[in-house]
């Protein structure tokens, strides 16, 4: 699945005079015959300053077609490999020495999530120590497995060597960003569209810059937010994560018919966009939705089989369809992937209370589920309502007498109540 923190942008060559010109010192030009020259007659050149050979720009016209051709009809497992080979043969061509061809080899392996794509970043990087777009595809790895600090590092280290590296302000500041140092971020998303005016992986940071803010108590950055999604609208109205991010701006202003619209958009312009199909299936649940949300879990769990979060939600679309052993299955799997979070638990025993046979058997199944849940949740805020209606007791006489405040049983106490009665009645 690609990462969405960095669109896509072709690479374009460096254009020179003549051919000697270029920023490395250790530039090898070819014999003048073998360079690769535009209409003008100027060199192109990699961007560590060789020259181009005809041979290898031959080469790299049809791998970067044949990268867009996939790009627009969808990538397979076959094309990535044949892709990166293609990039391969453009590096060959140059004597191995041609970044640009090593990391399009690399980014057409990550298209299908690949990790053989680091090993050409990282060629990459051997023949092009400062080049930009392979050393912020290190950081990206940092970033995703958790490494924020050494991602950091490296993306602060790509804007070093090269202060026009739009991605890796970009990605500094999602860093940032998840950070909470809001301030800087802005900066750094403010010097990406300086260089880059129309880079709309920086707008859409930006939007959810201000989208945070706007959470944190300053409604007016909401209303920011919606302008900058609508200025990377305006640059290309088929960019997909903005309309994700647009659909949450909405959902938190409470417009949730324009959010299930944005969401919708994005996915069809990227079915494989996670965020957005997991933001479509959480408010079309909340609506009854199950069989839309079905669909959009679904996709969301074979984009990233091992996602807790995709899992407990198919399995609670499923539950809305009434398929409960099929439900039963995904909240398991889940608690399988991890046993130390709480939403599988409660979920299971949401099942066998309310959905299964209501015996005594299922009935003690759904409290060891409760009981478990409530190991897990503790504390946290985030299931304190859960938490509230799994454990509320109340005093079943003192709720009868006139005027005493009304308590609703939670769910172990329905579920004692319930077995009791069963109980004293067989």
């Amino acid at each position: 699945m690609r990462n969405h923190s960095v669109s896509f942008i072709a690479i374009a060559l460096v254009v020179g005079c003549g051919g000697g010109e270029g920023p490395s010192s250790s530039t090898t030009a070819a014999p003048s015959a073998d360079v690769a020259r535009t209409a003008g007659g100027e060199a192109i050149k990699t961007a560590d300053g060789n020259a181009v050979s005809k041979k290898a720009h031959g080469k790299w016209k049809s791998a970067l077609d044949e990268f867009e051709a996939n790009e627009k009809s969808g990538w397979t497992s076959a094309e990535c490999s044949s892709t990166a080979k293609a990039f391969e043969r453009v590096s060959d061509a140059q004597g191995g020495g041609f970044a640009e061809a090593l990391y399009m080899a690399g980014l057409s392996l990550s298209r299908c999530g690949d990790d053989g794509a680091y090993d050409h970043y990282e060629a990459a990087l051997k023949v092009d120590s400062k080049f930009c777009k392979a050393r912020v595809a290190m950081g990206l790895r940092d970033l995703e497995n958790g490494r924020m600090s050494q991602a950091k590092s490296t993306f602060e280290e790509s804007i070093k060597d090269d202060p026009q590296c739009t991605s890796g302000y970009t990605n500094l500041a999602i860093v940032q960003r998840a950070q909470g140092n809001n301030d800087e971020a802005l900066k750094n998303l403010r010097r990406a569209l300086a260089i880059e005016s129309d880079y709309l992986a920086a707008f859409n940071q930006m939007a959810l810059l201000h989208y945070d803010r706007g959470r944190q108590g300053k409604p007016a950055e909401l209303d920011l937010a919606e302008v900058v999604c609508r200025q990377a609208q305006m640059l290309d109205a088929d960019y997909a994560p903005i309309y994700n991010t647009w659909g949450l701006i909405k959902v938190y202003k409470g417009d949730v018919i324009s959010a299930l619209r944005y969401f919708q958009r994005a996915i069809m312009l990227d079915p494989d966009l996670f965020e957005a199909q997991m933001n479509f299936g959480q408010v079309t649940i909340s609506f009854r939705g199950y069989e839309d949300a079905r669909e959009a879990f679904a996709r969301a769990v074979a984009l990233q089989p091992e996602n807790y979060d995709a899992i407990v939600g198919l399995g609670t679309a499923l539950r809305g369809l009434g398929q409960f052993s099929e439900a039963q299955a995904q909240y398991e799997r889940a608690e399988q992937l991890n046993g130390n979070r709480p939403e599988a638990y409660f979920n299971l025993g949401v099942l066998y209370q309310d959905y299964m046979s209501g015996s005594v058997a299922d009935l003690k199944k759904a409290r060891s589920y409760f009981g478990e849940f409530l190991k897990r949740a503790g504390n946290a805020p985030e299931f304190r309502s859960s938490v509230q209606n799994v454990n509320t007791r109340c005093d079943q006489r003192q709720s009868k007498k006139r005027g005493a405040p009304k308590c609703r049983p939670g769910r172990m106490q329905n579920i004692d109540i319930s077995i009791e009665a069963m109980q004293m009645a067989g």
